[in-house]
């Protein structure tokens, strides 16, 4: 590993070095760092099942991930990293009712949320291949209903710590419970 971050360091700079080893240390188990550690290949990828001699990820697929970490370094290193979510308000724009439907939908699947936060925070929005894939998720999200349950629980969720007798939520349950 330490090899390819010397690489990096006289490709890119001796602190995209640094910024790297720093997100491999908080991010151990990341697949970009078991990338760059030559680990979690599948075990037919090395001589004899194991690390030693040759095998595993090649030598440039492992400095070409180092560099797209140092390039893409604050999804990693900022404690607010651009999420999913801003990726969704720069394709919505200033549509409020498709924004509103689609943050509904991923306050009631948070699953899904974390699952697409994991994708920009490991691929960004760079390439044909990473966009198609977020903006697949964004027409699923518009394009499925959701039933009253679910957006009890997204509205729930955009609620959070509000107590409920100023959530929209008690508003809605007891003008529910007149009729």
């Amino acid at each position: 590993m330490y090899g390819i971050l010397s690489q990096l360091a006289k490709k890119m700079g001796r602190p995209a070095m640094k910024r790297v080893l720093e997100i491999i240390k908080q991010n151990p188990n990341s697949r970009p760092a078991q990338i760059i550690k030559n680990e979690g290949a599948p075990n037919w990828w090395y001589k004899g099942g194991g690390k030693e001699g040759w095998g595993g990820y090649s030598d440039e697929s492992r400095l070409g991930r180092a560099m797209h970490l140092a390039e893409g370094s604050d999804r990693y290193l900022n404690p607010y990293p651009g999420t999913f979510m801003n990726y969704v308000r720069g394709k919505v724009g200033n549509d409020q009712q498709r924004f509103r439907r689609i943050s509904n939908f991923f306050r009631a699947n948070p699953d899904k949320r974390k699952s697409m936060d994991d994708w920009y925070k490991e691929m960004g929005s760079e390439g044909w291949w990473g966009r198609k894939f977020l903006d697949d998720m964004i027409q699923e999200a518009e394009t499925t209903p959701m039933g009253i349950e679910e957006l009890a629980r997204a509205e729930l969720s955009r609620v959070g710590k509000k107590p409920y007798t100023t959530s929209a939520v008690n508003r809605y349950l007891t003008k529910q419970f007149d009729k």
